[in-house]
């Protein structure tokens, strides 16, 4: 199947069976094809025919799909009304189960963003369609709310409905029983996780703590300790000081891209030099702060640290704290107990001079050019842009910036914050939505500063991208729940772990009991559950089942709080 918008191609060829019982997910970055695909499949492009008829169908758009101006349930009511849906049993059901029921009276347009997409989900199943399609329904959600939708989506499946997913993070997609990775509306790889990276292209090798001499390029990029190079088929011997890597989804994703497109472009860190500073000294600290609004405690008593050189994690749930602790610390809120200092004093006006802050929403101006946003953030900073990053800017011409891809977007409002040189960075969410390389090369411009003495402050809900930080803080209802590396947070807690082929069955026996897995291939995951508890529930399966007991996930510890 292809589609065409225009002289645009959108989608490539496209060939795929959706089974069902089994998540299929649409791996890729902004633009990849995979909204395309599913809009298709839903009939909702013009001259493409939905293989399924509408009321076997049920589709969860990108925009969530609920009324702003409609209750949580009287959302649902709508919809299930329009499907002939019996609302007195099963309205209640679905609430419970997607947390919803205390905010069934709550208008929609005032729920978070993770209630918000639990509500579109339960729209989108309410009359338990056949095929599930759902248009990133995670992105952008907290790991929290993140792991409470997976769960649903897993109960769809289980209860036999193809489910398809489009997704932009790839520990989500190796969760899938299958999955296409998409790119520029082609499909580089398919097939069940291991494999598509049995498949990976070339040759992947890596370097433990480097000592960063040598040369960034394209086909390198580093993930926490590890320095990766990615080499053709042809180029088979180890470069000096690497040795060969397993690959994971995320680096076999970017291999099957630099195969797809092996021309050498500069690498994002390459385009301006950073002044290198001393490491080490305290840029931020703050001592049991507090911000209340009204009785509202939205940082209560947190106490961290920012040093130069160090890259620091965020990490909490929607309303965890975290934009009002950056608030905090960027001088746009005043503590109202404890101490925040920023670069020995408190922060205002003079100490965000001495900031690069990329807010989520990127704040770039989407009618002005990028040369032309690139130029207004210089003068503000009253500092020259680098060549090469006004270079860069010029290659899109005087096309708004509104129109390029997001990951483009991200790129530039990151070279946009940088071109004075702060000490210190904030970055809220700057990868979201990127595709693997384009969010490997900006983690390489990230860490191209603070290997020059910047400071990193930076959120994220992509638990992969917590591996980067040197440091993480946990944030829950405004509190340090945890903090330390990813292995030391997750350690602090396990998961069961259940594999059987009837994995359905045991997925309902567990659900019933009170204890909800998420499905992660064909494998049943419990964070924090009971083994015993686990092997007593499904002794009554006809079907062999063999429980094991392993590590958390750094998402699965947050789940747990």
């Amino acid at each position: 199947m292809s589609v065409r918008f225009g002289n645009q191609l959108a989608l490539d060829r496209f060939t795929g069976e959706f089974p069902a019982g089994q998540i299929t997910a649409l791996a890729g970055g902004d633009g990849a094809g995979k909204s395309t695909l599913l809009r298709a499949l839903a009939g909702r492009i013009e001259g493409v025919t939905s293989p399924v008829p509408r009321a076997r169908l049920g589709y969860q758009p990108a925009t969530a799909g609920s009324w702003a101006a409609l209750s949580v349930l009287q959302n649902l009511e709508f919809v299930a009304r329009a499907y002939g849906v019996q609302t007195r049993d099963r309205l209640p059901e679905l609430l419970h189960q997607a947390d919803l029921w205390e905010a069934r009276h709550r208008m929609a347009g005032r729920l978070s963003g993770g209630m918000r997409q639990k509500l579109a989900f339960l729209m989108a199943t309410v009359h338990r369609p056949d095929l599930v399609l759902l248009d990133e329904p995670t992105t952008g959600v907290d790991p929290v709310s993140r792991g409470k939708l997976w769960e649903l989506i897993s109960a769809a499946a289980a209860e036999g409905a193809a489910v398809v997913l489009a997704t932009t993070y790839l520990d989500e997609a190796e969760r899938a029983g299958r999955l296409f990775f998409l790119a520029d509306g082609t499909t580089l790889a398919h097939g069940a996780p291991d494999e598509v990276l049995a498949a990976m292209p070339g040759h992947l090798w890596r370097q433990t703590n480097p000592d960063h001499t040598t040369p960034a390029r394209t086909h390198q990029w580093q993930r926490g300790r590890e320095l990766y190079r990615w080499t053709s088929a042809e180029e088979s011997a180890a470069p000096k000081g690497f040795r060969t890597a397993q690959p994971d989804l995320e680096n076999a994703s970017i291999a099957f891209q630099l195969a797809a497109d092996t021309r050498e472009t500069p690498a994002v860190d390459q385009l301006q030099t950073w002044r290198s500073r001393p490491s080490g000294a305290v840029l931020v600290e703050t001592d049991q702060v507090q911000r209340h609004y009204g009785p509202v405690k939205a940082v209560d008593g947190v106490s961290m640290s920012v040093r130069a050189g160090e890259i620091v994690g965020l990490l909490g749930g929607n309303g965890a704290g975290k934009t009002t602790l950056m608030r905090v610390l960027l001088g746009l809120e005043r503590p109202t107990a404890g101490q925040c200092s920023v670069f020995g004093g408190n922060p205002d006006r003079k100490t965000r001079r001495r900031i690069g802050y990329v807010a989520q929403g990127l704040g770039l101006y989407p009618n002005l050019s990028a040369v032309e946003n690139l130029r207004f953030a210089t003068r503000v900073q009253q500092v020259d842009a680098s060549p090469g990053a006004l270079e860069l800017a010029q290659t899109y011409g005087s096309t708004p910036v509104g129109q390029l891809a997001l990951g483009t977007r991200r790129v530039l409002a990151y070279l946009c914050a940088t071109q004075h040189q702060p000490e210190l960075l904030i970055l809220d969410e700057p990868t979201s939505g990127m595709d693997p390389l384009a969010r490997a090369q900006l983690w390489q411009a990230i860490r191209a500063a603070s290997e020059a003495g910047t400071g990193i402050l930076v959120t994220t809900h992509y638990m992969q991208e917590a591996s980067q930080c040197d440091h993480l803080v946990m944030l829950a209802s405004g509190r340090v729940v945890a903090e330390g590396s990813a292995e030391q947070i997750a350690a602090q807690h396990c998961s069961v772990q259940v594999r059987t082929d009837d994995w359905p069955a045991a997925f309902g026996l567990l659900r019933q009991a009170g204890l909800p897995s998420l499905l992660d291939g064909r494998l049943l995951r419990l964070p924090g559950a009971d083994r015993a508890q686990v092997e007593e529930i499904l002794g009554g399966l006809t079907s062999a089942v063999e429980v094991s007991e392993g590590p958390a996930t750094l998402e699965e510890t947050m789940m747990l709080g």
